[in-house]
C-alpha cells in the first residue's frame, strides 16, 4: 500500500475511535479539529535527510544571514518544503520547494510580546536550486537530520477548542488521548498541528508552525523546547512576517 493510502486508512481509524470515545454530537464538533501535521524524529545514523536540526543552510550569494542586535542569529532547524509538499498535499500552503530556514537570537534573550512582535526569531523561505551549505555566516549547531512521516494531530486538555468540543468533560478527553496514543504517537518535533506541550505559552491568534525538543548534542541551554507560531491568514497566504516564537526552561 502506498503512502496515501495508508494516510487515508489511519484517518478513517482515528475518525471511528473519536466517535466512538466522544460521542455523535461531541465527535461532529471535534473532528474538525483534527489537524494535518508532519512528525520528525531525530537520526543518529547515517540516515540522510533535507530537513534538519541545526546544519548549515543551502543558499545563494544573495543570501543575508539574519541579525539580531548586530550579532547573527543561529539557524535552529531548515524544513524541506518538497518533502512537506509531499506528505500534506493541499493542506501545505506554505512554498511547495526549497527550504523554511528558523532562526533564534543567539542567547535566547530577545524581549518579545506575543501582541507586538518578536525580533529574536525569524522564518525565511529560501528556494530551490540554491547554491551549497555557506560557512562563516553565523552560529552552526551540529546537523541532525530529520526523518518525517505524515501525522495527524489532535488539541488537548490544554487546548480550549477541545474543551469546548466536549463541553468541559476532562474525563472524555483523557480518555480519547488514551485511546488514540497507538495511532497518534507524540513526535519528538512537530510541523503545523496542535501544540503538544502543555506547558508552552501560546500566542493568541496563532497556531503552531514548528516545534522543536531539545536534542543530544543541539542543547540550548536551559531550554528545552522552541516553538515558532503563525496566524491562520498568514499561513494560507504564505506570510511569514509576523511568525512569534515561544520556549520552555527546565
Amino acid at each position: 500500500m502506498d503512502s496515501a493510502g495508508r494516510d487515508s486508512g489511519n484517518r478513517r481509524a482515528i475518525d471511528e475511535i473519536i466517535r466512538t470515545e466522544l460521542g455523535t454530537d461531541a465527535a461532529e464538533r471535534f473532528l474538525p479539529l483534527v489537524r494535518p501535521s508532519v512528525g520528525f524524529s531525530a537520526r543518529t545514523d547515517s540516515f540522510e535527510s533535507d530537513s534538519l536540526i541545526g546544519g548549515l543552510p543551502r543558499t545563494d550569494e544573495s543570501f543575508e544571514w539574519p541579525h539580531y542586535r548586530g550579532q547573527p542569529m543561529v539557524l535552529l532547524a531548515q524544513v524541506d518544503c518538497r518533502r512537506a509538499a509531499h506528505l500534506l498535499g493541499k493542506d501545505w500552503t506554505l512554498p511547495g520547494s526549497g527550504h523554511l530556514l528558523f532562526f533564534h537570537d543567539d542567547d535566547f534573550a530577545a524581549e518579545f510580546s506575543f501582541d507586538l512582535g518578536d525580533d529574536g526569531c525569524r522564518v525565511l523561505h529560501v528556494a530551490a536550486g540554491s547554491g551549497g551549505p555557506r560557512e562563516g555566516d553565523g552560529p552552526a549547531l551540529p546537523a541532525l537530520p530529520l526523518e518525517a512521516c505524515a501525522l495527524p494531530s489532535v488539541p488537548t486538555l490544554a487546548d480550549t477548542e477541545a474543551d469546548r468540543a466536549v463541553g468541559g468533560d476532562v474525563m472524555a478527553l483523557i480518555n480519547l488521548a488514551e485511546a488514540l496514543s497507538t495511532l497518534l504517537p507524540a513526535p519528538r518535533h512537530r510541523l503545523l498541528g496542535w501544540c503538544d506541550s502543555w506547558d508552552t505559552p501560546r500566542p493568541t491568534g496563532h497556531r503552531p508552525l514548528l516545534q522543536l525538543e531539545a536534542e543530544a548534542g543541539t542543547a540550548w541551554g536551559e531550554v528545552v523546547n522552541v516553538s515558532f507560531w503563525i496566524r491562520d491568514e498568514d499561513l494560507r497566504a504564505g506570510d511569514l512576517r509576523n511568525v512569534r516564537r515561544s520556549y520552555e526552561v527546565a
